[in-house]
């Protein structure tokens, strides 16, 4: 099922012209234009691979958080982030740029419309996954700084826990990610049980293990090479 095309109300076009507002569009070094999706769980590197992935490729990254931060502001609900989110792209492109959607693709529906969107508009969509060793994603979340602050999308929102801003902020990381696993790993109870990476229906152009801090940036590296050869 692909979304229809969708009205913004008053304040969700408010959200997106202050979001427009502050990006930065970035020329392509690619011949065409592409359209980067990330896939990966809270805490697992999209925003570090889509950033580094950015300055090979000659990208304008477009944080699903961003926008949300933005439609809070607005007293909105987060549904229109999505719609947002592909307005923007197209406007990148329009402009000579190339996209990278830091925001998880994992939903079909998702996936189901950007691929309309960029059909529509001639450009070219690839699907990059991002994962890493399951402590250390968790280690990423826990350590991470947040701040009470509307401009903080994780700590600034909303939650009953009554610890320090740092701890909410983590907290509320923590539910995303645990309420977000069951779509990328599957519990095998073997062996005293474990996580596995789960096996998606569809293509992947590249999947992206960030355990390493050094050996994640050489394959975002060769991912870059092939966007920019093809």
């Amino acid at each position: 099922m692909v979304h229809k095309r969708e009205t913004l109300t008053k304040k969700e076009r408010a959200a997106q012209d202050a979001f427009m507002a502050k990006l930065d569009i970035k020329k392509r070094k690619t011949d065409k234009p592409v359209v980067v999706a990330v896939i990966g769980l809270v805490g697992s590197g999209k925003s570090s691979v889509a950033h580094e992935l950015a300055k090979h490729i000659g990208a304008t990254v477009i944080e699903g958080d961003d926008i949300r931060i933005e439609l809070r502001k607005q007293s909105e609900r987060y549904e229109k982030s999505r719609a947002i989110a592909e307005n923007a792209a197209i406007e990148v492109v329009k402009q000579g740029g190339n996209v990278i959607l830091d925001s998880d693709f994992v939903d079909e529906k998702k996936r189901a419309s950007v691929r309309e969107k960029a059909r529509n508009a001639s450009v070219r969509l690839v699907f990059v996954r991002t994962h890493c060793d399951l402590d250390v994603m968790v280690g990423r979340v826990l350590t991470a700084t947040y701040h009470n602050h509307v401009d903080d999308f994780f700590g600034g929102a909303k939650s009953k826990w009554q610890g320090s801003e740092q701890s909410k902020g983590a907290a509320v990381k923590v539910r995303e990610m645990w309420r977000r696993t069951p779509h990328h790993y599957r519990w095998v109870n073997q062996g005293g049980g474990r996580w596995e990476l789960k096996k998606f229906p569809f293509a992947i152009f590249a999947e992206i293990d960030t355990t390493d801090s050094d050996s994640w940036k050489r394959e975002v590296e060769r991912c870059a090479k092939q966007l920019l050869t093809q």
